[in-house]
């Protein structure tokens, strides 16, 4: 018992250093929160399959860009638009930065529907195809925007949640937040264009 304690108060200590890092460098959540209302209204509900050539798969659904230091980051060109009617599901962004020396892969995202809120015990969760399930907390401040962030490092030990977002085809979302639940299925255009983007990163 003490020493799944001391384990759960490493996790707990090694996740607030990767979230406190990262987040000096996270754009505010206003901020980001209008981007992903303007990706919905641009690019239009959910994505439809796409004509993409082996060749360039990549160049299909990320850029890299070097920041103020002179890094490279990948990132995804286009929001993730995970919606029907263009009111409620998703709006989701994939990014990378680099942390001790290693890619931090980061999914920050939105329920598009009003009064989601969501704090540190809220979790994102991904169904696959397959029937597997892959599960992230969420480590954005608290807000009733629904705005979460989620990193994949391998300080946090959850590599594995994105070789499966690289590998396997995503049947749907789910964002626990505080009060509300909000589900998504994914079209055969969304599993094209998260799985082209974690192949990618």
């Amino acid at each position: 018992m003490k020493k799944l304690l001391f384990l759960s108060t490493i996790f707990a200590v090694m996740t607030l250093t990767v979230s406190a890092q990262v987040k000096v460098r996270l754009e505010p959540a206003a901020i980001f929160g209008k981007k992903a209302q303007s990706a919905l209204k641009n690019q239009g509900t959910q994505q439809a399959l796409k004509a993409v050539s082996p060749d360039d798969e990549c160049g299909a659904f990320v850029t890299t860009k070097k920041d103020d230091k002179g890094e490279s980051n990948t990132e995804a060109k286009e929001f993730l638009i995970v919606s029907n009617d263009g009111v409620t599901g998703f709006a989701f962004t994939f990014y990378t930065l680099q942390y001790k020396e290693k890619t931090l892969y980061i999914a920050r995202g939105m329920a598009l529907e009003p009064g989601v809120c969501v704090d540190n015990t809220s979790k994102v969760t991904f169904t696959f195809d397959d029937g597997t399930q892959a599960t992230l907390t969420n480590l954005e401040k608290d807000n009733c925007k629904g705005i979460v962030s989620l990193y994949m490092h391998d300080l946090l030990k959850n590599m594995d949640v994105y070789e499966s977002l690289k590998t396997k085809k995503v049947r749907s979302m789910r964002l626990d937040g505080v009060e509300k639940t909000v589900v998504k299925s994914f079209t055969e255009g969304n599993q094209q264009q998260i799985q082209g983007i974690f192949k990618c990163l």
